[in-house]
């Protein structure tokens, strides 16, 4: 099933995102998060697979504890760190949904939840992007 790609540049995968007209799920995550694995495992690699989503959104990982270099949606130079930071991201996971001008387009996932229901929580998440992006 493969791995989330990294948020290695923000600003490539919004430009994408304009053109299609998607949002960006940007997953916080944590290497020693074992909620983090679930999440991933679970819910966000079979959504990036699944054909019904994979021209709905972009899927883009940061690992909150690296300094792994990357670009913002502006361009800017940043880190994955100093990025988990800017957008106040204190527990894993915490997926959030953004525009293709890197704003919030719904309150952000904050740990685990339900899994029964969590991927029902991304979907609508991601529904709710749809929507502000192609305003319906």
């Amino acid at each position: 099933m493969g791995q989330l790609q990294q948020a290695d540049d923000l600003a490539q995968v919004a430009a994408e995102a304009r053109d299609k007209r998607i949002p960006v799920l940007v997953a916080f995550m944590q290497q020693s998060c074992p909620y983090c694995a679930v999440a991933r495992r679970n819910h966000l690699l079979p959504l990036q697979s699944d054909p019904l989503w994979r021209n709905r959104v972009l899927i883009r990982e940061v690992d909150v504890d690296r300094n792994t270099s990357m670009r913002d949606f502006s361009g800017a130079a940043t880190t994955h760190r100093a990025f988990a930071r800017l957008h106040d991201v204190r527990k894993v996971p915490t997926l959030i949904v953004f525009d293709a001008d890197g704003k919030s387009v719904g309150s952000p996932l904050v740990g685990l939840l339900t899994e029964d229901f969590y991927r029902l929580y991304i979907e609508q998440a991601i529904e709710s992007g749809l929507t502000r992006m192609r305003g319906r």
